[in-house]
């Protein structure tokens, strides 16, 4: 039956259900007639009455026998699902406080250094990517050095929405204390700086992030994470414009080598000031 089953969606048992809508057929119904005209047990009957009464779906008139009729549906339903939200919203803050409680013990447990020389992971495609940087942000604690490359600036690139990700996530790590540090060269200031200017986001990235731009091109798009980990970006061979994979390297003597290989470079470019 239909309107079990939704009942049945709203919470109720299949005793509830069956007894609610005995319930409403009968106008005003007794235990007795209930248990008769139902599968549900004598020995269940008043519990389950009992507990739509709780719901505010029926009224209990208080006689010998008791007898039960149905709520107006607009009166019993707003009370049932206002009752529901407040259940979800205990449950949601329970859960809120165990994540809470787990992520402060858990994040004790996981080592500051891979136990093995070198750890990494790929993330491939497009969508993979993406989380990859924004993941990135999230993990830094104290810095990120980044090279973003343009070097095929007439090609349409397939992952726009990687330029949004940077500088919001950029933004929010910032904001948390982490120095960001970015490089690029000249060619990709105009097209990037004018995207951000669309974005609403210019003038929050020129303030809180350091910028630099060489004249020379830059070899390829990386980062170095808290002189710990290196992100490298792997394009599409076929179209270059095109991202093909990153991988996430934690191995702190690499990290070491390229932030030096990134220091030189910064220490050549010249800071951005736009007006």
């Amino acid at each position: 039956m239909e309107v079990k089953r939704l009942l049945k969606e709203l919470g109720l048992s299949n005793y509830e259900a069956e007894a609610y809508l005995k319930v409403v057929e009968e106008g005003v119904a007794e235990a007795g007639e209930i248990c008769k005209k139902t599968k549900i047990p004598f020995g269940r009957v008043y519990q389950v009455l009992n507990s739509l009464a709780a719901k505010g779906l029926i009224e209990v008139q208080n006689t010998r026998p008791k007898r039960y009729t149905a709520r107006k549906t607009r009166l019993a339903f707003k009370t049932l699902l206002q009752q529901k939200r407040e259940n979800m919203e205990k449950q949601l803050q329970k859960t809120i406080e165990a994540a809470s409680q787990i992520e402060e013990i858990i994040s004790k447990k996981i080592p500051t250094a891979p136990k093995e020389r070198t750890f990494w992971t790929t993330a491939v495609g497009v969508e993979e990517a993406i989380e990859m940087l924004r993941s990135n942000f999230e993990e830094a604690k104290k810095e990120i050095c980044i090279i973003l490359q343009h070097a095929y600036p007439d090609e349409e690139c397939n992952y726009k929405d990687s330029e949004a990700t940077i500088p919001k996530e950029a933004i929010k790590a910032t904001e948390r204390g982490v120095k960001i540090k970015v490089l690029l060269n000249e060619e990709f200031i105009i097209p990037k700086i004018e995207y951000m200017k669309e974005c609403g986001m210019k003038e929050k990235i020129m303030d809180k992030v350091e910028i630099r731009a060489m004249k020379k091109a830059i070899p390829t798009y990386f980062e170095v994470i808290d002189g710990e980990k290196v992100v490298l970006k792997v394009n599409n061979p076929k179209n270059p414009a095109q991202i093909l994979a990153m991988t996430k390297i934690w191995d702190v003597k690499l990290a070491k080598e390229i932030r030096e290989k990134f220091e030189e470079m910064w220490s050549e470019a010249k800071p951005l000031k736009l007006s």
